[in-house]
């Protein structure tokens, strides 16, 4: 009986969508956080794009339809208002103030940045993958479940919001055709890979050193903090002494707090605080690019 609940709620909410006749306009995708590889394989796949990603205007007609964005983003509600606004009111019908603009937008872009980097991380990914997580994400105790799909996410997430913030100031000069190295200005090259997760060189008079590294452990198990920085350690240990290095985190519990400390040389940075436009992104990128990878004059705010 659940299921076949779970399957109607499906059901209704892509009729919602699919009759939506207003003008809804993605551009430019920065705006919305969608990355330009996920918007272009919709569109080389065929795909409507209201039925993929996530639209202000949409959402703040038919406050239902979050329910459908977060299925495919596979968030549970209190990620949600944790990271961007409640939406269990808008869900269940009960809200009776009209949806701002601000928090309309401040959803969709989460469902978004999330939604880009599950397409991003899936081999061959269609919209019927996009259902069936819908319909996991309405039955599943979510939590723990959350935990994990975050902590596999994670590294496709920063990375894109990397990629696109660069790529929002023209500072992407060239890139490989599988999108995994860059040439940025000032002699840098940005590479995405495994230990570290990203990579940055600097080309001096015909050296090349490490200038930076970039490791993202988005587990959110507390249980599992300390084997995560184990790894993380590994790699920040074949580093060379002038180079610095970042640790994005799902969780920092006291105990690896104390151990981070101890190193010393270390800039950590939670998440959660990069997931959204805030202080947190905003600190994250002048540290990363103002005052470690030089290449921006100031910083951003």
């Amino acid at each position: 009986m659940s299921e076949r609940i779970r399957h109607r709620t499906d059901h209704a909410l892509r009729q919602v969508i699919n009759a939506f006749t207003g003008e809804l306009d993605f551009h430019p995708l920065d705006d919305l956080m969608i990355s330009r590889q996920a918007w272009e394989y919709t569109v080389v796949a065929r795909i409507e794009p209201k039925s993929v990603f996530a639209h202000p205007l949409l959402i703040r007609e038919h406050p239902r339809t979050s329910q459908y964005y977060r299925g495919i983003a596979l968030l549970p509600q209190k990620r949600v208002a944790d990271m961007a606004v409640a939406v269990s009111s808008w869900e269940d019908g009960s809200r009776r103030s009209p949806i701002t603009k601000e928090q309309s937008t401040s959803v969709a872009r989460l469902y978004n940045a999330v939604i880009s980097s599950i397409i991003e991380g899936t081999t061959n990914w269609t919209l019927q993958d996009g259902y069936r997580n819908i319909i996991a994400n309405m039955g599943i105790g979510l939590d723990g479940t959350f935990r994990n799909i975050i902590g596999r996410d994670a590294e496709n997430l920063v990375k894109t919001r990397i990629r696109n913030w660069l790529q929002s100031r023209g500072m992407i000069l060239e890139q490989s055709p599988d999108a995994t190295q860059f040439r940025l200005p000032s002699g840098y090259l940005m590479r995405f890979g495994s230990e570290p997760d990203i990579l940055f060189r600097q080309e001096v008079a015909g050296r090349t050193r490490k200038a930076a590294t970039i490791e993202i452990k988005g587990g959110k198990d507390p249980a599992g903090a300390l084997e995560r920085l184990g790894a993380m350690q590994k790699s920040f240990e074949a580093t060379p002494p002038d180079c610095v290095n970042f640790l994005v985190a799902g969780v920092i519990t006291p105990e690896m707090r104390a151990r981070l400390d101890q190193m010393g040389v270390v800039k950590v940075f939670l998440l959660d605080d990069l997931a959204h436009d805030g202080d947190g992104w905003s600190d994250f990128i002048n540290e990363v690019f103002h005052y470690t990878v030089r290449i921006t004059d100031s910083t951003v705010s």
